[in-house]
């Protein structure tokens, strides 16, 4: 006989946003984190690219312009990580940009400003 707490649950989605404006990353964060995501935050790209490095994520959302090392920088180097490194899907986040400056990159495009509904379609709904 086993127990409940045997039981397999489902693993949940682990997410880096590297965010720099600390508001939408912490509105960010709690809303992930409310359904059901581990959720890890970084400033910048610089700060986002250690993590990358060092920890496995399923979802990488960053913003493209951001002091230090943008966001545009950071997708360059996250795409010639090896697979076992690289985010299964990535999604680029910006209110100065458009998705038109992300031509031929393998990455989905949310514009500033969204709604929650908006992001969590784009990620699937529940993030467990």
């Amino acid at each position: 006989m086993t127990s409940t707490s045997d039981a397999v649950s489902p693993r949940k989605k682990r997410i880096l946003i590297v965010e720099d404006h600390a508001a939408t990353r912490l509105a960010m964060s709690r809303l992930l984190r409310q359904a059901g995501a581990d959720v890890v935050t970084a400033r910048d790209g610089e700060e986002g690219l250690g993590y990358l490095l060092t920890q496995r994520f399923d979802v990488l959302m960053t913003d493209l312009r951001m002091p230090v090392m943008d966001g545009f920088e950071l997708l360059q180097h996250t795409l010639k990580l090896p697979e076992s490194h690289r985010p299964g899907r990535i999604v680029a986040i910006s209110g100065e940009y458009e998705a038109g400056a992300l031509r031929g990159q393998p990455v989905q495009f949310l514009a500033k400003p969204f709604s929650v509904e908006t992001l969590l379609d784009m990620l699937g709904g529940k993030t467990n």
